[in-house]
């Protein structure tokens, strides 16, 4: 790898929106180190499961009881997980930070699905007097969604609704019988419920007992960090953990970045001229919260008073169980777009009595099976509301690296409990109508669904708000924030697909102010 002097931007995290950073600054000309806190793994190393015994990963669990409460945990490698001894943090809410460390982030954990947010989401306090806008439009970042989706490859339907805009898709995968039974009996019982096949990308089904001979699509191993690499402009330091933000005491400005490697435990100081941090919420945050000085009391975005507040996520509730007589019935590849979705139905048109808002559900039939029958699944997933009751703080203890760690307090609001209610009503009855039972129902923790959003949102005032409409720090012009920390609200989408266009957006911003030496 270069000298570190010789990059222009330092991109912190190599997950989804940093990968973005990484490609979109590099194919424009711009030097990019990027700095990832855990190690680079070799493919065979992730894939290789058969001596992760029962015993082996019970063992594994009890350094990771946070971990292992992820829905995957037991399907994937559990190194792709962080040990909870060395990286701790607090709560009072039974909240669940699910955290990977290692080249590509949790790209690698990531189910790769991909919904666009639509204008119920991003001028959602306007319709319903709840919080404050984002600072920008569908329109504003349709096009940045069109490149995602084209170098990703996203597969999809063209469906016509506001509520969910259809993208730059390639060819849809096929329902499955029991989905398209489910199809015919909901869409002919409720005008307002539409049921498409999923939105996402597909990795190509292996044989059995095959292992995968490239990085999984989802990854970004297999798509933007590879293309950043193949310019030959950027570079990835893996096992360099950022402690914090080093500022220009002259300027405020940032002018390096702290950190600490992962196996020595000793310091070291990396510099460039600007700094794109993409840690992923929480840790970006964190990050932020650790990097006080004289000029940046707070941490540095925190002159509004809001930084690490306003957080929210996706409650989740899931019902299922087996398709009656599908002992003998054919199992279809599932994941990805490998499933159906149902739009959000709730406050489109109107108000709902009882809750704001509203729930999109995702699922899959006859795409696995248990005890020799088919199942099938549905998942209700619950815009959180941002409230002031949601936020996150420096703790007092530090992580294995002496770090400080945080304290997160994310708890649910009596708007999604009733939504909840509503969801589960809902579901049941669209499950009855298509032959259904529904012997299994489980809601998530807070955190546990993996989408964790805010703590430093984007707004058009520095009052209101800690990064401008285009992910730039207002207290630190060289310093952007691209990841689901700058979130406004959570929608019902998983957010993967818009921290990506929002990511590119932002890169696109920073490439023209390079050029007009605004930078």
């Amino acid at each position: 790898m270069p000298n570190e002097s010789t990059f222009d931007a330092i991109v912190i995290g190599s997950g989804l929106t940093g990968g973005w950073a990484a490609k979109e600054l590099s194919e424009a000309g711009i030097r990019v180190l990027v700095l990832e806190a855990g190690p680079a793994r070799g493919l065979e190393e992730t894939q290789n499961l058969e001596c992760w015994t029962r015993e082996r990963r019970i063992g594994a669990a009890r350094r990771q009881p946070v971990q292992s409460r992820h829905g995957t945990y037991w399907h994937l490698n559990p190194e792709l997980f962080v040990d909870d001894l060395d990286h701790p943090y607090s709560t009072d809410t039974d909240f669940v930070w699910i955290r990977g460390r290692q080249v590509g982030g949790r790209s690698l954990m990531w189910g790769g699905v991909c919904f666009r947010f639509s204008d119920y989401e991003f001028r959602a306090s306007e319709r319903d007097g709840i919080g404050v806008p984002w600072p920008l439009t569908y329109r504003d970042l349709a096009p940045f969604y069109d490149k995602v989706e084209r170098f990703l490859g996203v597969q999809g339907s063209t469906e016509g609704l506001a509520q969910l805009p259809d993208g730059r898709f390639e060819r849809a995968p096929n329902f499955t019988d029991t989905e398209l039974l489910f199809k015919k009996k909901v869409e002919a019982a409720w005008d307002d419920r539409k049921v498409i096949i999923s939105r996402g990308i597909a990795s190509p089904v292996q044989s059995s007992g095959q292992p995968c001979r490239a990085w999984p699509c989802q990854s970004n191993l297999n798509s933007t960090l590879a293309a950043a690499l193949r310019t030959g402009r950027a570079s990835i330091k893996s096992d360099a953990i950022v402690a914090h933000l080093i500022v220009d005491s002259n300027t405020g400005f940032i002018k390096g970045v702290a950190c600490i490697d992962r196996h020595r435990h000793t310091g070291f100081e990396v510099s460039a001229r600007l700094f794109v941090l993409c840690a992923s919420t929480l840790e970006s945050v964190r990050i932020l919260l650790n990097s006080q000085s004289s000029q940046h009391p707070a941490g540095v975005g925190g002159s509004s008073g809001l930084l690490g507040r306003f957080l929210c996520d996706h409650m989740a509730l899931t019902v299922g169980g087996k398709i009656p007589n599908s002992t003998t019935m054919r199992i279809f590849p599932g994941g990805g777009p490998n499933g159906i979705c149902i739009p959000r139905f709730r406050n489109l048109n109107g108000r709902h009595t009882d809750f704001a808002r509203g729930y999109g559900v995702s699922g899959a039939m006859q795409r696995a099976e248990y005890e020799g029958s088919a199942i099938w699944y549905l998942d209700s997933v619950i815009e959180v509301l941002p409230g002031e009751h949601n936020y996150m703080q420096l703790d007092n203890s530090v992580d294995a690296w002496g770090i400080r760690t945080i304290k997160v307090q994310l708890a649910y609001s009596d708007n999604e409990c009733k939504m909840r209610l509503d969801a589960k009503n809902s579901v049941r009855e669209m499950a009855s109508a298509a032959g259904l039972d529904v012997p299994y129902c489980e809601t998530t923790a807070p955190g546990r669904y993996v989408h964790e959003l805010g703590g430093a949102r984007m707004g058009d005032n520095p009052r209101t708000s800690v990064l401008t409409p285009f992910n730039q720090c207002w207290d630190a012009t060289n310093l952007f924030v691209s990841d689901g920390s700058c979130f406004v609200t959570a929608g019902w989408q998983n957010p993967s697909l818009t921290m990506m266009a929002i990511t590119v957006r932002a890169c696109d911003f920073i490439i023209g102010e390079l050029k007009r030496g605004n930078l």
